[in-house]
């Protein structure tokens, strides 16, 4: 996993740093949302430290209140957060459920009801925060829900997993071009294909249910995944492009990249040459020898270099084009 250190986080931003616990209630309250503060020892001071930094629908956050605390919010209403320690240990509590976080374990509170959470001293975060519109309008992309009340992504990320370091990834990759000097930053369609990704990510990275609280069935692809297929089926013999690809279906490349690797573990070329091969093969299973030729029925497949289809056509099938045609 990608290991963030808390001195990295923003650096260069300023930081607000407070030792009374109503000026820190207040400064969070006004960054968030309406809460509760409570040191876990009567009479106890914080130790806050905060830096903040958003950039349209996204924002990184550094927190650290330098004390164990108490946190009772009423809920996030109209933002997600993605809640990562970078040391120490958390505590996040939804009802019945409990949710134990750590460096390996990040939380993510509900939106739409109340929950409370103890930060152990000695527990910096860093907190991805996310509108909850924009993270609708990707899910939409990706899977094809438009659930009128978002998308209810669960309470915890397991920061170990392929999916998890995938998402911090971006994060990282997110935070450096945000933290960038002026005028050094990527270009504004790199800016927003950052944020797309990073939302994509925590997207696949979580369990994700639709608003009604039905988990997604992982057997059954998405929107996105279905219109690809329909696409190669009826374009596969075209010289196409991968940009090509995404721009018709109405998403990013990006986007289309993580959505088949999550649901397919294959690239959009990888795809698109499987089934050229099988369509070729169809063909030659159906010609008549001295009718059809090899070459013609690979062009029309859209394979323009006879070597190397052979080749693919042998690693795939276990046999050579001629064989086949020869059955």
């Amino acid at each position: 996993m990608v290991r963030i250190l808390p001195r990295d986080v923003l650096r260069g931003r300023p930081t607000v740093t407070t030792s009374d616990v109503e000026d820190a209630h207040q400064k969070i309250a006004e960054l968030f949302c309406s809460h509760d503060l409570v040191p876990r020892s009567q009479g106890t001071s914080v130790d806050l430290k905060l830096r903040s930094l958003h950039r349209g629908d996204v924002g990184i956050e550094y927190l650290d209140y330098g004390a164990e605390v108490r946190i009772n919010p009423e809920g996030l209403e109209d933002f997600h957060l993605v809640q990562i320690p970078l040391s120490g240990h958390a505590l996040m509590q939804v009802g019945k459920e409990v949710v134990e976080s750590s460096p390996k374990l990040a939380t993510v509170p509900p939106v739409d009801r109340p929950f409370s959470m103890t930060w152990d001293a000695g527990t910096p975060h860093l907190i991805v925060y996310v509108r909850r519109l924009a993270l609708a309008s990707v899910a939409e992309q990706l899977y094809g829900d438009s659930p009128q009340d978002g998308v209810n992504l669960g309470y915890a990320m397991d920061l170990n997993s392929s999916l998890g370091r995938a998402f911090v990834r971006s994060v990282v990759e997110l935070h450096d071009d945000m933290i960038s000097e002026p005028g050094r930053g990527a270009p504004a369609f790199v800016q927003n294909l950052l944020a797309d990704t990073m939302l994509s990510r925590l997207l696949m990275a979580m369990e994700n249910k639709p608003a009604d609280g039905d988990i997604r069935n992982p057997g059954v692809e998405s929107k996105l995944i279905r219109r690809f297929r329909e696409l190669l089926d009826r374009h596969a013999s075209e010289d196409l492009a991968v940009p090509d690809m995404a721009e018709n279906l109405g998403v990013s490349v990006r986007t289309l990249q993580l959505a088949l690797r999550a649901e397919v573990g294959a690239t959009p070329s990888e795809l698109l040459r499987r089934v050229r091969l099988d369509r070729a093969r169809e063909m030659l299973l159906e010609a008549e020898p001295g009718q059809e030729n090899i070459v013609s029925i690979a062009e029309r497949c859209g394979f323009s270099h006879q070597g190397r289809f052979s080749a693919t056509y042998l690693e795939t099938f276990g046999e050579l084009p001629s064989e086949t045609l020869r059955r």
